[in-house]
């Protein structure tokens, strides 16, 4: 196969990729509108429910952000009274998030509404979700080689 194909398919692959990433974060957001949340609002809280008080920079890397955004949506979050931030008692320069009561329940339901669309996707192409992330994750470590 020439290295123009090749290059083709590259490109074929990205394309779909990010494509999936916008559908699939449309799709996510229409389920958690009727919470009156937005998709990252809704990851976070979520997050935080699974990690438990944890530091920004921890939840920053479990979201996957970009730098600067999770501080805008932490402050967000803590504006609406659905975390808490407090000093670290063991890193002084470390402040540690908190669901409050109100965003555990919110947690809990937007976990609810997004169960139906993961158990079609399991339901529909589990048996090939394993290899698609298997390749994902070595074309991500391709790229972050020196």
């Amino acid at each position: 196969m020439s290295r123009n194909l090749h290059a083709g398919a590259v490109l074929a692959f990205s394309f779909e990729v990010k494509s999936l990433v916008t559908e699939l974060n449309a799709a996510l957001s229409a389920l958690f509108r009727p919470l009156g949340l937005t998709c990252v609002q809704a990851e976070a809280l979520m997050a935080l429910d699974e990690l438990g008080p944890t530091t920004l920079k921890r939840l920053a890397a479990h979201l996957v952000a970009e730098s600067g955004h999770p501080s805008r949506l932490v402050s967000r979050l803590a504006a609406e009274g659905l975390i808490t931030r407090a000093a670290s008692e063991t890193d002084g320069r470390a402040v540690v998030l908190e669901l409050t009561e109100r965003g555990r329940e919110l947690a809990v339901r937007a976990r609810a509404a997004r169960a139906p669309l993961l158990n079609e996707f399991a339901r529909r192409y589990g048996d090939r979700l394993d290899g698609a992330t298997d390749l994902i994750r070595e074309l991500r470590a391709a790229l972050s080689e020196p």
